[in-house]
């Protein structure tokens, strides 16, 4: 009995149409592993997005009248409150309870406290001295630190008068410049004055910047307003980028937040 072989065109037929899925097959890979390095590198660039913010946000939110000292596109240098109080007679004075990890690492710049017309007044020649167990300057004018207050020393007596509100601040830039980390690359660098500056988070894209809200429908703007008083706030254009492309792409990954922040404590324009 004879065995009938295969022949050339059904040979042929069978090499192409094994080609033809195996090229679906390599396609169909390359897609999926494409498309998971896009969403790894769109991760790492939302990662150092919300982070910026998260920094950022907490301080900022902060800011009273005249708090804001200089302000361009790519930074802005404000003075940010790390404890509120109440002033009492002579040196004295009670802070309500500080978050204590930002007590301790703020750089002390000097003191605000707040005029009869609700405005702040800064003096950066008043410090803390320390803190005190004598309650008598504060007691005579009922004044009491609350559980975890502090009592406090300053190195001014007699700032304001007794009763009158007051916060410690320390003058804080956030600027967006050249990173150290990534060569090329930009970065979102932090510096309290008096102390080096700390390159927070990074890459960013050279979108990242700094918006300016006015008025009392707080409108943003690119310019920088004149005076810095009638700057209201803040619209933080967060642009994160991943630190090399997705497969297959020429250019990093690119995030965008843009988040908005109302300078907390200012009188309502």
């Amino acid at each position: 009995m004879s065995r009938r072989g295969v022949t050339l065109v059904e040979l042929l037929v069978t090499l192409l149409v094994f080609g033809i899925l195996g090229t679906a097959l390599a396609r169909l890979m390359i897609s999926n592993s494409r498309y998971v390095s896009r969403q790894e590198t769109l991760l790492e660039a939302r990662q150092t997005t919300r982070a910026a913010m998260n920094v950022m946000l907490p301080e900022l939110r902060m800011v009273s009248d005249g708090g804001l000292v200089a302000a361009a596109p790519d930074s802005v240098t404000a003075r940010v409150p790390y404890a509120f109080g109440v002033f009492c007679r002579n040196e004295y004075a009670v802070l309500a309870p500080p978050d204590s990890t930002v007590y301790a690492t703020a750089v002390p710049a000097g003191v605000a406290y707040q005029l009869s017309s609700g405005l702040y007044a800064f003096d950066a020649t008043v410090s803390v001295a320390g803190t005190t167990t004598n309650t008598a300057d504060c007691d005579a004018d009922s004044i009491r630190a609350i559980p975890g207050g502090r009592r406090i020393t300053l190195s001014v007596a007699n700032v304001a008068p007794a009763g009158r509100l007051f916060y410690l601040y320390q003058t804080v830039t956030y600027k967006f410049a050249a990173s150290t980390a990534f060569p090329g690359r930009r970065a979102l660098w932090r510096r309290a004055a008096g102390a080096a500056a700390e390159e927070l988070l990074s890459p960013f894209d050279t979108a990242a910047r700094f918006r300016f809200l006015v008025g009392s429908r707080l409108t943003p703007q690119t310019a920088v307003p004149s005076p810095l008083s009638n700057i209201r706030g803040l619209e933080l254009r967060l642009v994160g980028a991943s630190v090399r492309p997705a497969q297959g792409a020429a250019e990093p990954t690119r995030f965008t937040l843009q988040p908005r922040v109302r300078f907390g404590n200012m009188l309502v324009p």
